[in-house]
């Protein structure tokens, strides 16, 4: 067959980068050029004469051969593919074949001619991108943390042939010793990362395709495989996993070189795409963990906050139940504690909230739990009492420990406390009876000075008050004793005001000036939040229809309770109230909370749609404080998100706050949304929050809430 070739220059042939083959209508090779001994490592003349096929990976053999028949019984003239063929090292590179059918003058086929081109390199690359990819999809489904390094360790150990490890701890940076030992000494290596606070996961995976983990805790020294795996003189090939904001070292990838393995020249570049990666999916763990936490912790003392008290309470009363024991809650509020925060200020009041938390918390039994509620509150838990004298014993010992003086930057404070007890079953059965007569008995022993008291149906009018209160909230509705304070936010970046938060507050004619947080909740488990939310409505476009007359066209933003946007007769409601004036409905904003969302997505966002079809929009508020989906998220009909003020506060401090608030911003604008920063307390945070492009604030630097005629004269007096 090959004298029928027509001759060609082989200078010519010979210098070229692809493949020239022939072959005859079995498919033996009649002719290939030099590059095919580059290639694949087969001299040309121990090749000619052999089959193809025999060069086919087993895997496509079949295919190649349905490919081959086609042509050569006239179904195709021409033919093009991708395929895998051997090489001379015993491994397989990637070719992409051109072939057509040659015939002669009386039209018998003389075999095919064509060339192949080597695609190794495109096709590993296009490879490693859909392992990449794919492992980028396992992060965004928030697959666990050991999955995700697995497949990493795996990728890793398939390129370099080695045995492949990778070490990482489940939390934050701030509790990763990046680097150094206990003692101080500096260390290099992965011995050095250890977690104090929480875990460490290790994925091991071999080039073969195991993959195994472990999870260890606290206590232990991060484990690392048997050294004994790399060749003599051979040390482990070590690549840091380091946070893109401070450096730290989040983790390692450690390779094990075998005896006599050459690694590939595409290892260097692999590590280095495994340990972007691993940085986020590490990174992205943490910050899950810190939301986590944040929901069941209190961010100032890291005590368990009123959800993990409520959670554990209820443990504690169905053992109580099947066991016979009792169950004791205890409230403590600070006495004056507001004085100090207005004298002292609130750093010097934060310090003697972490002291108390601390004094506390080294007085009670292992079994017991003390929660920060909130403000100058604490709830302590004492599962399995004998009787009430024993409650009383630990809260008296409890209380011992603020007698001490603290002193704080000079000043010398004296801290007491107003205790309540409440046991189960005498005084309650469920968390929330126990802590409204634990509340009901404190009150009683700050009223009368006793410090501690517990629980007396006989003395508790609060039942009747409560019942009183309610009568007094609905006159209040219509006896202009409620009034809007508005909280104004300012763009950061040019300093502009551009809307305010309306907040209701009750004018009593008998207890005075009565915060939000003393009858909205009340309202809530009355149905009296409706008719509440719907007066703000009503007096917030009242107002904002008076300052249109003046030339201030702004926002108003009102907070949407969480049973009222599962209430489906709201959006007819507010509807109502809208047509009651001259004002756009596009200057009403809602508030909702993450958590709200949460209760019933679906509830909620038919609400959130049918609303905003009225030209209503809405904002996330406190984000980061609950546990939303992103999926969910990206879904919602909400123009803005509203970084909670227990990350705001300390991001100056904390870098894990400050990574939390960088990360929610650029969450928030990839979503298309305006981020609003609570509770900016300095300048020096103000600052901190425009570098990073934060778009709106709020907060007492900026100014208190107030009512209208003062926000008015405050708007009016500033400088744009």
């Amino acid at each position: 067959m090959a004298s029928d070739v027509t001759p060609q220059p082989s200078d010519v042939l010979d210098s070229l980068n692809e493949i020239v083959f022939q072959t005859d209508p079995q498919g033996n090779w009649t002719y290939l050029n030099h590059a095919w001994s580059r290639v694949t490592g087969f001299p040309v003349p121990d090749s000619l004469g052999h089959n193809f096929m025999e060069y086919v990976h087993p895997d496509e053999r079949q295919q190649t051969i349905e490919l081959f028949t086609a042509v050569i019984s006239g179904g195709a003239t021409y033919c093009h593919h991708e395929g895998r063929y051997r090489t001379a090292g015993g491994g397989y590179c990637w070719l992409e074949l051109r072939a057509s059918v040659r015939f002669d003058e009386s039209g018998e086929m003389l075999g095919n001619a064509g060339t192949m081109f080597d695609i190794s390199a495109r096709r590993e690359a296009q490879e490693l991108l859909q392992e990449q990819t794919a492992i980028l999809e396992l992060i965004a489904q928030d697959a666990p943390l050991h999955h995700t390094l697995g497949s990493l360790a795996q990728l890793l150990a398939r390129y370099s042939g080695a045995p492949t490890s990778v070490v990482a701890s489940t939390i934050d940076p701030e509790a990763i010793s990046a680097g150094r030992t206990d003692d101080g000494s500096g260390t290099n290596g992965p011995a050095a990362v250890q977690d104090r606070h929480g875990a460490w996961i290790q994925v091991h995976a071999t080039a073969e395709g195991t993959v195994e983990h472990t999870l260890s805790f606290i206590g232990t020294e991060m484990p690392l495989p048997e050294r004994q795996t790399s060749g003599p003189g051979e040390p482990p090939l070590e690549y840091p996993i380091r946070s893109g904001l401070t450096d730290r070292v989040l983790g390692w990838f450690v390779l094990y070189q075998n005896e006599g393995l050459a690694l590939d020249h595409r290892v260097p570049q692999v590590a280095e795409r495994c340990v972007r990666l691993g940085r986020i999916a590490i990174t992205r763990a943490h910050t899950e963990d810190k939301i986590r936490r944040q929901a069941l912790e209190d961010p100032l003392t890291g005590l368990p906050n009123r959800a993990l008290l409520w959670d554990r309470c209820e443990q504690a009363l169905a053992g109580a139940r099947r066991y016979g024991f009792q169950v004791g809650l205890v409230l403590f509020d600070l006495d004056h504690f507001k004085d100090i925060n207005d004298t002292l200020g609130h750093d010097v009041g934060d310090r003697a909230l972490r002291h108390v938390a601390a004094s506390i918390q080294s007085s009670i039994r292992a079994s017991d739990t003390l929660a920060r509620l909130g403000g100058d509150e604490f709830a302590l838990l004492m599962p399995g009492l004998r009787d009430i004298g024993e409650a009383e014993g630990i809260t008296r010992k409890a209380l011992a420990t603020l007698d001490s003086e603290l002193r704080v930057d000079g000043a010398l404070l004296k801290l007491n406390a107003s205790v309540g007890i409440a046991v189960h079953p005498i005084h309650g059965s469920d968390p929330n009876s126990l802590l409204r007569r634990a509340d009901v008995a404190m009150y009683r022993a700050k009223r009368f000075g006793g410090r501690i008291a517990v629980y007396d149906p006989e003395l508790d009018t609060e039942q009747l008050e409560s019942l009183g209160f309610v009568a007094e909230l609905q006159r209040a509705l219509t006896a202009e004793e409620l009034v809007l304070y508005y909280q104004p936010k300012i763009d950061l970046h040019t300093g502009r005001t551009i809307g305010v938060e309306c907040l209701v507050r009750w004018r009593h004619p008998v207890r005075g000036l009565i915060p939000p947080a003393k009858f909205i909740p009340l309202a809530e488990s009355t149905g009296l939040i409706k008719p509440l939310t719907v007066w703000v409505i009503r007096q917030a476009l009242k107002d904002a229809q008076s300052w249109s007359q003046r030339g201030l066209h702004l926002p108003m933003a009102v907070n949407l309770s969480a049973p009222l946007l599962h209430d489906p007769e709201l959006p007819h409601a507010i509807d109502i109230a809208l047509r009651g004036t001259d004002t756009q409905e596009s200057q009403l904003e809602l508030e909702i909370t993450e958590s709200a969302v949460m209760q019933d997505p679906d509830s909620a966002m038919k609400t959130i749609d049918l609303l905003h079809s009225l030209g209503i929009s809405f904002a996330l508020d406190d984000f980061g404080t609950g546990y939303s989906s992103l999926a969910y998220l990206k879904n919602l009909q909400v123009q803005a998100i509203k970084i909670d003020q227990s990350f705001i506060r300390d991001m100056v401090t904390d870098q894990r706050d400050a990574s939390i608030v960088r990360a929610a911003i650029e969450l928030g604008h990839n979503f298309n949304l305006k981020i609003v920063a609570e509770g900016v307390e300095s300048q020096v945070i103000r600052e901190l929050l425009r570098g990073l492009d934060c778009d709106h604030a709020q907060g007492f630097h900026i100014a208190r809430p107030m009512p209208s005629p003062m926000f008015l004269d405050w708007h009016l007096g500033r400088k744009h």
